[in-house]
């Protein structure tokens, strides 16, 4: 499964506190609820993927 970078987030930014970060990831999820949103700390941005079927 491929992900979608959707936000980098720039470490030195004293703006992009915690609250924004999630604010952000539970905006995307809301708009696509097809999709897995997460935050990966390799790429230090938020993410998506497809979710999968179970």
């Amino acid at each position: 499964m491929e992900k979608e970078i959707h936000l980098k987030i720039d470490k030195d930014d004293p703006d992009m506190t915690l609250r924004v970060v999630m604010e952000k990831i539970q905006e995307l999820q809301d708009q696509n609820p097809e999709l897995e949103v997460f935050f990966d700390g390799d790429e230090y941005a938020i993410c998506s993927r497809p979710k999968r079927e179970i």
